[in-house]
C-alpha cells in the first residue's frame, strides 16, 4: 500500500509547488491529503481529509494544525511531522488514532518549505465506494505521478537492499543522464560502477556506515555520476531508510539530483576565493576590505605591520576615523568621498597615521564590488607604503630648491661682475680711446694745415672702439640668431680665439647631427664651450686643446680638454663658471665629471639627455 501513498505524496507536493491545478487532482483521489506552512498553518487541505478527519476545508484554512488537532499531540504525528520538516526528508509511517477509529497509514514530503501529507485511514476499508474505485483511482495517480515527473529535475529511485537491484522510477535517469530505462529494475553493481572512481569508496563506506546505525533513517551524499555519455555530473542524493521491526534496513527509497552546474559554480568561488585570499595575505601591501557603508570587514597582516593596527581593533570602524590626520590633505580625503560615492575604482596618495602616531605615505587603489544589480557589496583597497620614496623625493626637492639658490645666487653674482667688467672696459679703455679721438677732432678743427692727418687719427682711434664693441657684443649676444648653425658658431669662436689669444683647439664631431636636438639645448652647447675656454685663458696657461662633441643614443656627450697646468682634484670646483656648467647639465638631467692632476692639463666632459626635452626649460641668464 505505501508506494501509491508515497506515488501521491510526491505528486500533489510537486503540483502544489509549481501551481499546476492540485486541487482538482488531490480531490479526486482517496487519500486524504493536507499542506502546512512553516508555522503548522494549513494551507491545503482535500475533500478526503474532510471525509476521513470530518473537519470542513473551510473551518481549518488558514488555521494551526495543532490547535485544531490537539488529541494528537502526544502521538507521533506531532514528532515525525516536526523530524520531516527539521530533516527536509520523507517519512513512512503508521499511528493509531484512537479518536478516529484505526490505524493510519502516513506519507509526508517536504518540499518549499512546506510540508504536504497523505495519509489512509483502515476503517476506509469498510467503505462500500471503496473496493469499486480503488483501480481507478490509482490508474489517475499513476499517470497523475508519470507526468510530475517529466517536469521535474529529480530521479527518483528505490533500492531493495536485500535482492541488490534498484527500480529506476519512470524516466528521470533517462531525461537527466540519458540512460535509456524506464521503470526497470538495475543490477546495484551497475550503479556502484558509474560512481566516479575517487569518490566511490566514501559514497559506498558512508552509506554503509549509515545503515549500521538503527537510529538512521536518511542518508544524503554529493558525489559523481557517470552519464550515458561518458561524461560525469555532480549528483545530490537523498533517501529515506525503511527498516523491519528489527530495525534491519530493507528498501531505500530517495532522489537523485544534477547539481553539476552549481556545483562548477562553487568549485569556480573557491578557487577565486582562495586565490584572492592567497594573494591578500601574502602580498606585501595592505589590504583591507569594507562593506558597503565603509565599514571595514577584513585586513591583512600587511595592514597590522604597516599601522600596527590588530583586526579587532579596526572591524566595523571606517578608515577615515583613524587612519586621517591633522595633515592629511582635505582634497584628497574629498576625493576619496566623491570617488566611493559615486561606486567608482580610485587611485591616489595620502598621508596616514599608524597607532603609535607615525605618519606613513601609502598609495591607495581601490576597486567596488557590485552584485548583479549594480548595487555596492564591498570595497577592496590596497594600500603599498610609500613613505621611504616620498621622504627622498621631498628630500631631492629640498636639494633642488636650496641648489637652484645657489644657481640663482651664482648668476646674479656672474651678471654683476660681468656688468663690472664691462663697465670697466666702458671705462678704462673705449672711454680713453673715443678721448684720445674726440681730442684729435678738436686738433684738426683748430690747426687747419694738419686737419686730415688729425681727423685719419681720430677715424683710425673710432674703429678700434667700433671693433672693441664688437669684441664684447659677441660674447653676450645670442647666437643663432643670425643664420648660423651651432658648428659654424664654435668655429667662429675657436677662430676667434686663435687670432687673438694665439689658443690652438681641435673641434671634432662624433656621430653629431645639430639638426636632431633643439636650440636651447644647442644654446647651453655653447654657453659651456664658451665659458670653458674662458675658463682656460684665465687659469690654464693653455697652448693648445680639444673640443668633442658627439651623440651615443639619448645622451649629447661634450669633452673640453686642455694640456694646461691642472689643477688639484681633491680641491672643491666650486667657481661661478663650474657652477654654471653643471646647472645647464642638470636642465637636460646630465651631469658633469672633471679630470684633472696638477701639470696633467683639464678635461671637462658634460652629458646631456637629449630626449628628455621638456617645453618648460629656460636657458639660464648668459
Amino acid at each position: 500500500m505505501m508506494e501509491p501513498i508515497l506515488s501521491t505524496s510526491i505528486a500533489s507536493s510537486q503540483i502544489s509547488s509549481n501551481g499546476f491545478g492540485s486541487k482538482a487532482i488531490t480531490d479526486i483521489i482517496s487519500n486524504g491529503f493536507f499542506t502546512v506552512d512553516r508555522k503548522w498553518t494549513v494551507i491545503y487541505w482535500n475533500r478526503a481529509a474532510e471525509r476521513i478527519l470530518n473537519t470542513r476545508s473551510e473551518d481549518i484554512l488558514g488555521k494551526n494544525l495543532w490547535e485544531q488537532f490537539a488529541g494528537i499531540l502526544p502521538l507521533d504525528f506531532y514528532t515525525v511531522y516536526h523530524k520531516a520538516f527539521l530533516q527536509k526528508i520523507p517519512i513512512h509511517f503508521e499511528e493509531y488514532w484512537g479518536e478516529m477509529g484505526g490505524w493510519f497509514d502516513v506519507v509526508t514530503y517536504y518540499c518549499d518549505d512546506r510540508l504536504s501529507v497523505s495519509f489512509k485511514c483502515s476503517n476506509q476499508l469498510a467503505n462500500p465506494e471503496y473496493p469499486q474505485h480503488a483501480e481507478k483511482k490509482l490508474q489517475i495517480v499513476n499517470e497523475l505521478y508519470k507526468y510530475i515527473t517529466e517536469i521535474t529535475n529529480d530521479c527518483l529511485w528505490e533500492w531493495g537492499i536485500e535482492t541488490e537491484e534498484i527500480f529506476w522510477i519512470d524516466g528521470g535517469h533517462k531525461r537527466v543522464f540519458g540512460y535509456d530505462v524506464e521503470n526497470a529494475l538495475i543490477p546495484e553493481a551497475f550503479w556502484e560502477s558509474r560512481i566516479y572512481p575517487p569518490d566511490k569508496e566514501r559514497v559506498l563506506s558512508g552509506i554503509e556506515k549509515i545503515l549500521l546505525m538503527k537510529t538512521a533513517s536518511v542518508w544524503e551524499e554529493e558525489y559523481r555520476l557517470q552519464r550515458a555519455d561518458g561524461e560525469y555530473a555532480y549528483v545530490h542524493d537523498r533517501a529515506h531508510i525503511i527498516r523491519d521491526s528489527n530495525a534491519k534496513p530493507i528498501r531505500m527509497i530517495g532522489a537523485t539530483q544534477d547539481i553539476t552546474l552549481r556545483k562548477q559554480t562553487e568549485i569556480k568561488l573557491f578557487q577565486s576565493e582562495r586565490n584572492l585570499a592567497l594573494i591578500a595575505k601574502q602580498t606585501v601591501n595592505a589590504v583591507i576590505i569594507t562593506d558597503a557603508v565603509g565599514k571595514i570587514t577584513w585586513i591583512n597582516s600587511s595592514f597590522t605591520r604597516v599601522t600596527g593596527y590588530r583586526m579587532d581593533e579596526v572591524v566595523g570602524r571606517e578608515m577615515g576615523s583613524f587612519l586621517q590626520g591633522k595633515d592629511t590633505n582635505p582634497s584628497t580625503i574629498q576625493y576619496l568621498r566623491r570617488k566611493i560615492k559615486a561606486k567608482e575604482p580610485f587611485t591616489c596618495e595620502i598621508l596616514n597615521y599608524g597607532k603609535t602616531g607615525q605618519q606613513c605615505w601609502m598609495l591607495v587603489q581601490g576597486q567596488p564590488l557590485l552584485d548583479e544589480d549594480g548595487n555596492l557589496e564591498n570595497y577592496f583597497a590596497t594600500e603599498t607604503d610609500i613613505t621611504e620614496r616620498v621622504l627622498l623625493e621631498n628630500k631631492l626637492s629640498q636639494e633642488r630648491m636650496a641648489r637652484q639658490r645657489e644657481i640663482t645666487k651664482a648668476v646674479l653674482t656672474a651678471q654683476e661682475k660681468e656688468r663690472a667688467h664691462i663697465g670697466q672696459e666702458l671705462h678704462d679703455n673705449l672711454n680713453q680711446v673715443l678721448a684720445v679721438a674726440k681730442l684729435y677732432i678738436q686738433m684738426a678743427n683748430s690747426y687747419e694745415r694738419n686737419k686730415n692727418a688729425y681727423l685719419t687719427k681720430s677715424s683710425g682711434y673710432i674703429s678700434d672702439v667700433i671693433e672693441e664693441i664688437r669684441r664684447i657684443a659677441k660674447t653676450l649676444v645670442i647666437p643663432g640668431l643670425h643664420g648660423l648653425t651651432l658648428v659654424e658658431t664654435i668655429n667662429n669662436l675657436l677662430y676667434d680665439h686663435a687670432i687673438l689669444d694665439n689658443l690652438k683647439i681641435d673641434f671634432i664631431q662624433k656621430n653629431f647631427d645639430e639638426v636632431e636636438i633643439d636650440e636651447k639645448l644647442q644654446l647651453n652647447i655653447f654657453r659651456v664651450i664658451q665659458e670653458q675656454l674662458t675658463n682656460i685663458l684665465k687659469h690654464a696657461k693653455a697652448t693648445k686643446g680639444t673640443i668633442t662633441l658627439c651623440r651615443e643614443g639619448e645622451q649629447v656627450i661634450l669633452t673640453i680638454s686642455d694640456d694646461g697646468v691642472g689643477l688639484d682634484p681633491k680641491k672643491e670646483q666650486d667657481g661661478v663658471g663650474i657652477i654654471n656648467i653643471r646647472s645647464r647639465a642638470e636642465l637636460y638631467h646630465g651631469n658633469v665629471t672633471i679630470v684633472t692632476a696638477p701639470g696633467k692639463g683639464y678635461q671637462l666632459k658634460v652629458v646631456f639627455i637629449a630626449e628628455k626635452i621638456s617645453a618648460h626649460i629656460e636657458t639660464l641668464p648668459g
